[in-house]
């Protein structure tokens, strides 16, 4: 039964972890492991959020799907994404000082 064992894994010189979770006998039984992001939990200790296996085919689908939704939204190719995406928020970043100094402007009359 699961969390009835305490597992120690050990991964020399770089990690010493204490679980009750599913493992594997060896890494090459997950996969593929799509890594979602990291949250730092306190100094020198990360939580990975990912998934593995044939998740992590439909998130990279996923993903995917996302982009060509931008591109079709923007009418760009994928290699003009991350460019299009700057230029958007570096205009808005600048339209949003152009308004904040207007307001000023307005309420200083």
């Amino acid at each position: 039964m699961p969390g009835n064992q305490l597992r120690v894994v050990n991964i020399e010189g770089t990690d010493v972890e204490a679980c009750c979770g599913t493992h594997c006998d060896n890494t090459s039984q997950v996969g593929w492991v799509k890594l979602l992001k990291t949250h730092r939990i306190s100094d020198g200790i990360l939580r990975l959020y990912f998934v593995a296996g044939k998740k992590t085919m439909a998130q990279l689908n996923y993903e995917n799907s996302l982009l060509n939704r931008l591109c079709d939204i923007w009418s760009i190719d994928k290699t003009q994404i991350t460019a299009t995406a700057e230029r958007f928020f570096k205009d808005y970043k600048k339209l949003t000082n152009e308004n904040k100094d207007k307001d000023l402007k307005i309420l200083n009359y």
